[in-house]
C-alpha cells in the first residue's frame, strides 16, 4: 500500500562559493556586450540632465556598496555559505542591471558625450574599491 503523504521536496542544491562567483562573472561579462554608444532610447520627451545625473549616480552607489559587501566577505574566513553567497551575488547582478536600465534612459543623442565621460567615472570607482580592499587586507595581517 502506497504512503498517504508525498515524500518531501528535495532543496535544491547550491554550487559552491567560488563557484557561484564565477558564474556571477560570466553573468556579467555578458552584459557588457549590450551596452554600447546608440543603443540608448530615442524619446521626444524632454531630457532632464539633472534627473539622469541623480538616478545614475544612486544607482552607481548601490553597485558600488554591493561590490563592497561582496569583497568584504570574501575577504576573509570562513567563505559565506552557498545560501548567502546566492543572495549576494543577486544582488550584484541585480545593482549592475538596475545600473544599465538607468543608463538606457539617456537619449542616443546624449549618449555619446555622456561614454566619453563614463571611463573615467568608471575608472574611478575602481581605483577606489581597489583601495577599499588594500584597507581590508592590511586590518587583517595584524
Amino acid at each position: 500500500m502506497a504512503s498517504a503523504t508525498a515524500p518531501a521536496a528535495a532543496a535544491p542544491t547550491l554550487a559552491p562559493p567560488l563557484q557561484q562567483l564565477r558564474h556571477l562573472a560570466e553573468e556579467l561579462r555578458l552584459l557588457l556586450p549590450r551596452v554600447r554608444v546608440g543603443e540608448a532610447q530615442e524619446t521626444t520627451e524632454e531630457f532632464n540632465r539633472e534627473m539622469f545625473w541623480r538616478r545614475l549616480n544612486e544607482a552607481a552607489v548601490t553597485v558600488s556598496r554591493e561590490a563592497t559587501t561582496l569583497t568584504t566577505v570574501f575577504s576573509q574566513l570562513p567563505l559565506p555559505s552557498p545560501q548567502e553567497t546566492q543572495k549576494f551575488c543577486e544582488q550584484v547582478h541585480a545593482a549592475i542591471k538596475a545600473f544599465i536600465a538607468v543608463y538606457y534612459l539617456l537619449p542616443k543623442d546624449q549618449a555619446l558625450r555622456t561614454m566619453t565621460l563614463f571611463p573615467t567615472t568608471v575608472s574611478g570607482l575602481r581605483a577606489s574599491r581597489c583601495l577599499k580592499y588594500q584597507e581590508i587586507t592590511k586590518l587583517q595581517l595584524f
